[in-house]
């Protein structure tokens, strides 16, 4: 019967997992930010709107060359030529801004309209002294075309708004192959559709890298526990196919791997490894002990699964306090990370045990081949740690105090350069555009009038916006604005016949309007973004800035309102912060909060859990100790590192606790069987540490190691992730087998 049985799980098994490889063939890869924006939210409604008055604020890509002669050498100037008259043929582009586009404008009393000359004369290597001398004297030229050390330019890209991820692939690699056939000594991207190529390229790698590294790892431990080839693969076998469960679930639901969900495969192949090893292990002793294999394997499923219920159910509820989250792609990271455990939990329970009973392992097992280091092994640990209580216990008072010291140093932050520096140098070379012009961190300010009889471009506001300009010019390190003041005295300078001392705002109402309608006329025209609305009413300040960090973008703004509410007639005007990098940084600081939230909820469950379990507050209590002192040392760890807390880092606290805690449970649940029996506490404590302490470290070294695998990444956050829950797991198996041992001994008594 029992055979028949499992025959047909194999069967249903089989047949799921053949429907999920076939939808896996249709599974996607998504770089989108916009998905990341938190949703019901009036930030991101703001954004949306102002965004349909003007264009996306990452609609454009940044081409930097290098030159190591120096940027005025006639073949270098010829080649940028050619390239930006190339690059303006091709389809998605809307306009080039390089070099040697652009012009001098002026009038003169001789001529009735605007007489248009280059910056630089390319035929003319004579004049390129005087060419450099008057493009440095330009604070808009300076740092945003032209580098000051004298040998890089830069090229402002626009791109057709709203491009799909395929067509961004096909326009990179276009400029790209273009760019490259011009022998220039450096090329360097930047911008939307070169990150999201690079990134969408790097998942998929990532993806095969993780979980290879994973599979090898699991081999590597289960080999040397348990020495047996039917014991690597049948394990092995049960994690696999929850991914490839899990994986197809989402494809079938039309669900697209990013750059955080590519972690999913490698998260499910290590957590899902434990449930397996604690059944294992359990059955392998009751087999050692003499017993008849479906005993054995009856008896393990009633005393493990009891413990193994509430630990799926602790991880799977620590994921699921991801949806709280306002970003979606975070929710559903967790909701699948969820759904894969309970996939695992399904197959543990059903493929794992039919396996056993088809295969036919015990006589493998005899008594005489089980002669192992574990035993001795925890004997003499489960005596040192007996035998040192104080020592214990006044060192994890220290670890404390040192690891709060550390957590006093965490910052809320994110820089967009951090994960961006870990992509192919020679061509996403973030950095270079940080080092040689203002910077690839967009700023967007929206200016209101709150009189609607007033015009943006009346004297009284330009005067007003003028003084903002130049305040944020000197806060945010640049003075590269696109903005109404800047096209007002651009038109006064070249009304001028191009003479810089008049980049100024013009003296009378009637010359402003003057200039305003010859601006209206030529604006289409040019490459100079759409920075007013139709009625006047609204305008913008757009530009690129240094990747401060959120967390000192923050302050900043704070700093900019104060100046606003203090020097500027807030009657007249509003102000207010976006953008797409504006909203991403809300996300970090939300997202942190959302997932401290997480925790605290799931530290409750934990304790009403264990109290339930042991009608105990004390046991809850003690309980708490062993599973917030690995997260503290955590935090305190990145604290003194420098690790700053943005959403990949914010989720390894509520990720790990819901793993390490799982340890806990198992501990516990035994110790409670044992005293179900009639044991004392001693005696159980020291039954639980022997019976349960091989399947703690080895699950434990395999979640690990397994996580560590993660730190092979090139992005920065992915590797943290890795890192650090590796370390936390470390840290919690620490306190499961030294520090709660000693607690139980000495606060839990015999009833």
């Amino acid at each position: 019967m029992y055979r028949r049985k499992s025959v047909l799980v194999l069967l249903i098994v089989a047949i799921i997992t053949t429907v999920c490889l076939s939808f896996m063939r249709d599974i996607k890869f998504d770089y989108d930010l916009k998905k990341f924006f938190p949703v019901n939210s009036e930030e991101t409604d703001f954004f949306l709107a102002h965004s349909d008055k003007y264009e996306w604020d990452d609609d454009f890509i940044l081409l930097g060359l290098y030159n190591e002669a120096g940027i005025f050498q006639q073949d270098f100037l010829q080649k940028i030529d050619s390239l930006t008259k190339n690059l303006k043929r091709m389809d998605a582009i809307e306009s080039v801004l390089s070099p040697t586009s652009v012009n001098i404008l002026r009038k003169t009393p001789f001529s009735a309209g605007i007489i248009t000359s280059p910056y630089i004369t390319i035929d003319k290597p004579e004049k390129y002294a005087a060419d450099s001398a008057k493009i440095y004297r330009q604070p808009e030229l300076v740092n945003r075309l032209f580098a000051t050390d004298g040998k890089s330019v830069a090229m402002l890209i626009r791109q057709s708004p709203g491009l799909s991820v395929e067509f961004c692939d096909t326009l990179s690699q276009e400029i790209d192959v273009l760019a490259d056939s011009y022998g220039f000594d450096q090329i360097h991207y930047a911008g939307k559709c070169f990150s999201q190529t690079a990134y969408v390229n790097l998942v998929r790698h990532e993806v095969g890298v993780f979980v290879g590294a994973s599979v090898v790892m699991i081999i590597f431990f289960l080999w040397i526990s348990y020495r047996k080839l039917w014991s690597v693969w049948m394990p092995l076998l049960v994690i696999i196919i929850t991914v490839v469960w899990t994986i197809g679930t989402m494809a079938w639901m039309n669900e697209p791997i990013n750059f955080i969900s590519n972690i999913i495969p490698t998260i499910l192949m290590i957590i899902g490894i434990s449930n397996v090893i604690h059944l294992f292990t359990k059955y392998r002793i009751l087999i050692r002990e003499g017993q008849e294999k479906m005993n054995a394997l009856r008896t393990a499923v009633k005393e493990v699964g009891f413990a193994t219920i509430f630990t799926s159910l602790t991880t799977m509820l620590s994921f699921l306090t991801l949806t709280t989250s306002d970003v979606v792609p975070l929710g559903k990271l967790g909701i699948y990370a969820a759904l894969g455990l309970l996939f695992a939990f399904i197959l543990t329970y059903s493929l794992f045990p039919a396996m056993l009973i088809l295969y036919k392992p015990a006589h493998s097992l005899a008594p005489e081949k089980l002669k192992e280091f574990w035993q001795p092994f925890l004997f003499r640990s489960y005596k040192w740690v007996l035998g040192h209580p104080k020592y214990i216990i006044n060192g994890a008072l220290l670890i404390t105090f040192i690891s709060i010291l550390g957590t006093t140093q965490l910052q809320i932050n994110n820089h967009l350069i951090e994960d961006l520096k870990s992509l192919d140098p020679t061509r996403i070379a973030t950095g270079f555009f940080e080092e040689k012009f203002s910077g690839t961190r967009q700023y967007e300010l929206a200016i209101k009038l709150k009189d609607a009889n007033k015009s943006i471009f009346d004297r009284d506001v330009l005067l007003e916006l003028d003084q903002l300009q130049t305040y944020m010019g000197e806060t945010f390190s640049s003075n590269g604005w696109f903005s109404p003041v800047s096209l007002i005295k651009a038109s006064n300078r070249i009304d001028h016949g191009g003479n810089d001392k008049y980049y100024t705002i013009p003296e009378s109402q009637r010359k402003i309007d003057k200039f305003k309608k010859e601006i209206k006329k030529t604006l289409e025209k040019s490459s100079f973004p759409k920075v007013y609305t139709a009625n006047e009413q609204e305008a913008r300040f757009t530009g690129q800035i240094p990747d401060i960090g959120s967390y000192v973008a923050r302050r900043k703004n704070k700093e900019l309102h104060s100046y606003i509410a203090d020097n500027l007639s807030t009657d007249l005007l509003e102000f207010q912060v976006t953008g797409s990098v504006h909203l991403n940084d809300l996300n970090g600081y939300n997202v942190t909060f959302n997932v401290l939230n997480g925790l605290l909820f799931c530290l409750a469950f934990v304790m009403i859990l264990i109290g339930y379990m042991f009608r105990s507050i004390p046991m809850a209590l003690i309980t708490l100790v062993p599973n917030v002192l690995p997260l503290l040392m955590i935090a305190g760890l990145m604290g003194y590192m420098d690790v700053d807390i943005k959403i990949p880092t914010a989720i390894i606290f509520i990720m790990a606790f819901g793993i390490a805690v799982d340890d806990s449970i198992h501990f516990l649940s035994k110790f409670k069987i044992e005293l179900n029996k009639g044991k004392k506490v001693s005696e159980a404590i020291r039954n639980t540490y022997l019976t349960t302490g091989k399947a703690i470290i080895v699950t434990s070294l395999i979640l690990s190691g397994g996580f560590l695998t993660l730190a092979l990444s090139t992005f920065t956050s992915t590797f943290y992730i890795g890192f650090f829950t590796s370390l936390c797991l470390v840290f919690a198996v620490l306190a499961d087998l030294v520090l709660l041992p000693v607690l139980i001994s000495k606060f839990y008594k015999d009833n």
